[in-house]
């Protein structure tokens, strides 16, 4: 289920970009976002440091793309090696000041949520993983 929550979350996060591609913007979507938490109902939750490799690039023309590292045995490297699991397009717009609106191209459907900018603090809100609401936040890099 972690693999699928974290799948579902990341590609849903990725969702938020705006003008340029100057990471010395605070303020801007465009640029490169880390993943730094996740909570699921409310409870944060314990990301591994393959789990921290997860980021979204964002762009001004209203679009990015989520990369999701994923391994099942991040104690084990040997097993399994983190790695770059999915990658997801993603489409955005500015609904206000630092709100925008996002959708996540999944393939079999398309997922939809909000973004709000806080300086450096990018938090993706306003979705559900098997009807239940989760939340991420990305710093920018």
């Amino acid at each position: 289920m972690k693999k699928t929550f974290l799948f579902f979350s990341a590609i849903l996060i990725f969702g938020c970009s705006s003008d340029d591609n100057d990471n010395s913007n605070s303020s801007s979507m465009e640029g490169r976002w880390n993943l730094t938490s996740m909570s699921f109902q409310g409870v944060e939750q314990d990301l591994n440091s393959c789990d921290l490799e997860t980021y979204i690039e964002l762009n001004n023309s209203g679009t990015g793309i989520y990369y999701l590292y994923y391994t099942d045995w991040p104690d084990n490297p040997e097993i399994e090696p983190c790695g770059l699991d999915e990658m997801y397009d993603i489409t955005f717009a500015n609904t206000s000041s630092n709100t925008y609106s996002m959708d996540v191209d999944f393939e079999e459907s398309v997922a939809s949520g909000t973004a709000t900018v806080n300086n450096n603090v990018l938090t993706f809100s306003g979705l559900t993983f098997e009807g239940l609401p989760f939340e991420d936040m990305f710093t920018k890099q």
